[in-house]
């Protein structure tokens, strides 16, 4: 795909922060898209995953030290940003999740063309109060926004019934599938021998940074009643905050983080994700990408990942509510039952990822955002 022949030397500042986890495989796949057409593309992120991997790619990373909250730090956060921004001249800004949202759009206030993706919403993350002021900023801040790029529709909903008005895009996230190719028999089987897996035992895995967002918990609540009916089931968590443990008794074991993620979908039956909220998660489609089935909880995204035709409404896995622990373990049992279910979904997900989620689709639309964005404003 030529990128840049639909907008040559397009100079893109992605200002990232989380460094880890779904945003920043989002954010290095682009980079890495943008890059191979030519661009001279940037990324403002505090030290990490995300760093280490602009660079070893050849990438310009410039350090954006930046906590993952807000707090005391803001007003340095902001004039840090000011001095990346003066020394990129960047022709667009792309600011990646919330925090960055947050930073980047008090910093230009619209003086540059701005993108914003929030990668899931901020007021989504807490209750109370605090969803009130996040909701109000996300109203008040877009204004400074030219466009918010949105990765399923539900995400845009979401928006739209808190208030957050102005252009928006939806872009579903992709998958590289040349890095998540569907395995073979030996391919599971030797991904289950380096994790130590008994080659029979009914694996399941959460993939994800180890938070209340993510869920891990309500899984873990749910392995005693899975493992009752299938005394030698596993569970498998990676990811980062995931504390490493190994419990033979409870069937849990906590991988940390994986640089080798494929692995892990590979040596497991069943993808698990119990999310609390999304925008649309990157693990569910690399799993799905990975011919996995997945039980997944019916937050932004999921629905659009999973579902195929209406007249085909289990295409890739089961929906379940958010932190309901019966109907997850009862979904688990379901597929660790019916092999065929099992294997007739993972083929099914593999096809809907192939059909609707792929790298080289999102590329191309971020890029038509992109276009869209500089045409409106007549740059």
């Amino acid at each position: 795909m030529n990128v840049a022949a639909a907008s040559p030397g397009l100079n893109v500042l992605h200002v990232a922060q989380p460094t880890t986890g779904g945003v920043a495989r989002v954010v290095i796949s682009l980079v890495r898209t943008q890059m191979s057409a030519g661009w001279p593309v940037v990324v403002a992120c505090p030290p990490g995953e995300l760093a280490d991997l602009v660079s070893a790619g050849g990438g310009s990373w410039m350090r954006w030290d930046s906590t993952r909250q807000p707090g005391s730090s803001l007003l340095g956060e902001i004039r840090a940003l000011r001095r990346i921004v003066a020394a990129c001249r960047p022709d667009l800004v792309h600011l990646h999740s919330s925090k960055a949202g947050l930073i980047g759009r008090l910093c230009l206030r619209r003086q540059l063309p701005t993108v914003f993706q929030p990668h899931a919403w901020s007021f989504a993350a807490v209750g109370g109060p605090l969803s009130v002021m996040a909701s109000g900023w996300e109203r008040l801040a877009v204004r400074w926004s030219d466009l918010t790029l949105y990765c399923s529709r539900a995400e845009q909903a979401d928006g739209q019934r808190a208030g957050v008005a102005g252009p928006g895009r939806v872009v579903l996230n992709g998958v590289d599938l040349a890095s998540f190719p569907a395995p073979t028999e030996h391919e599971r089987a030797a991904a289950r021998a380096a994790f130590g897996l008994d080659d029979r035992a009914p694996v399941a895995v959460v993939v994800g940074r180890g938070c209340r967002q993510k869920g891990q918990d309500v899984a873990i609540a749910a392995w005693p009643r899975v493992r009752r009916h299938f005394p030698d089931a596993l569970l498998l968590l990676a990811g980062s905050d995931v504390d490493p443990l190994h419990d033979p008794d409870a069937g849990v074991l906590a991988l940390g983080p994986r640089r080798d993620v494929r692995q892990v979908f590979v040596a497991a039956d069943l993808v698990l994700s119990p999310s609390r909220w999304e925008g649309l998660s990157l693990a569910l489609l690399e799993g799905m990408a990975c011919a996995r089935a997945t039980v997944a909880t019916e937050v932004a995204g999921s629905r659009e990942a999973l579902l195929g035709p209406a007249a085909n409404l289990s295409a890739g896995g089961a929906l379940i509510p958010p932190d309901d622990v019966d109907a997850l373990a009862g979904a688990v049992l379901t597929r660790f039952r019916h092999r065929d279910l099992l294997a007739a979904e993972g083929d099914a997900a593999r096809r809907r990822v192939e059909e609707r989620f792929t790298e080289p689709g999102t590329a191309r639309s971020i890029n038509d955002a992109y276009r869209m964005v500089l045409h409106d404003i007549g740059r």
